[in-house]
């Protein structure tokens, strides 16, 4: 019988196909949590802030009532109404205030918050409660 003159050697475990899956399998998950499309709403409670300084300008105020109705200065309108009055210039280069209830739907907040933005203000304030 003949042996071989070479050692033979442990071969071990060979990980390059193991960490090419483990890559492959990465790249998936990305992708899949970043083209997600439901977003899970998560229960929080905003924070307070202290007190701030008011700025100086002529100031409009906004509410997002509860009830879905805006509040403009003192006057109740309706979504419409409201949509007419910044199409109309009511806020532009002016400091915008805005209010919502903390029971109001959150989309609603963003989409007036859009509407403002786009009319023009000079700056745009999201009012807090502050600390007690």
């Amino acid at each position: 019988m003949r042996k071989s003159i070479l050692k033979e050697e442990d071969p071990g475990i060979d990980l390059t196909s193991f960490i090419d899956v483990v890559f492959i399998l990465l790249v998936f998950v990305m992708l899949a949590v970043s083209f997600r499309k439901e977003i899970r709403s998560i229960p929080l409670e905003l924070p307070k802030v202290g007190q701030g300084e008011d700025p100086k300008g002529e100031r409009v105020e906004f509410a997002l009532l509860p009830d879905g109705s805006y509040r403009i200065g003192e006057e109740k309108v309706q979504k419409s109404v409201l949509e007419e009055k910044l199409k109309q210039g009511l806020v532009k280069e002016k400091e915008v205030r805005f209010f919502a209830d903390k029971t109001a739907n959150y989309e609603e907040i963003v989409k007036v918050l859009d509407l403002l933005s786009k009319s023009g203000a000079s700056s745009l304030e999201l009012a807090v409660q502050g600390q007690k």
